[in-house]
């Protein structure tokens, strides 16, 4: 799956989503103050992503 970080404005904040291949929005950030801090958070779920384990709280 070839995603793709979009970071865009809304009401004067930056915010990203992550869209799948299909162009469906697969997650929202919170909204950033500038867009370097945007692409910082973008950075931030790019290193975690990869290694970050599953937690069942269905429980």
């Amino acid at each position: 799956m070839a995603g793709r970080f979009e970071i865009y404005r809304e009401d004067g904040q930056f915010k990203f989503r992550l869209t799948g291949d299909d162009g469906a929005t697969l997650v929202t950030s919170e909204p950033y103050g500038d867009k370097d801090t945007a692409v910082m958070g973008i950075n931030g779920i790019r290193d975690c992503a990869s290694t970050a384990l599953i937690a069942d709280l269905t429980d």
